[in-house]
């Protein structure tokens, strides 16, 4: 079958319940009607989901804008099951590294990027790759045996 997992350039996701994922998605569009992005609708709906705020803690952190695609790390929101030859379960989230390093931009940067092109990280990606100079990641792994799921003091299989 397919193997899709769902990929985020930070480590943690605003919501826990994948059935609201639709709810956030069109709290996120534009409203139907104007095509205007609206903050009040956004701000609505995570306020009814205080999970978010650790979401939030990194969005609006020194790393909430990649510079590009080639510095952005990547983890897998989901946490995975793994079986071993020998049988044995692990529960696993999977890493990407960037090997050129993470490199963000601050909010002044940002605009001055995006406004003069929007889709810089994927002409960066692109140009990069033209010139020779491919991007390259390094996938690690980060496991829990399913016997120790229960000894921390917070779900370690809570995406949030």
């Amino acid at each position: 079958g397919n193997f899709d997992m769902v990929g985020n350039n930070f480590p943690v996701f605003f919501i826990r319940d994948g059935m609201k994922f639709p709810d956030m998605v069109h709290a996120l569009k534009p409203n139907p009607k104007s095509h205007i992005q609206e903050n009040w609708r956004i701000l609505d709906f995570f306020s009814h989901h205080p999970e978010s705020l650790h979401m939030f803690t990194f969005l609006f952190d020194d790393l909430g804008v990649p510079q590009d695609y080639r510095h952005m790390e990547g983890s897998g929101v989901n946490t995975y099951t793994l079986i071993n030859k020998a049988g044995k379960v692990h529960y696993v989230k999977f890493h990407w590294k960037p090997t050129c390093g993470v490199k963000c931009l601050l909010e002044d940067e940002a605009v001055k990027v995006v406004g003069s092109n929007h889709s810089h990280a994927t002409q960066d990606l692109y140009d990069s790759i033209a010139a020779g100079n491919y991007p390259e990641w390094k996938l690690f792994i980060q496991t829990i045996d399913p016997d120790h799921e229960g000894k921390f003091d917070f779900d370690p299989l809570d995406v949030t």
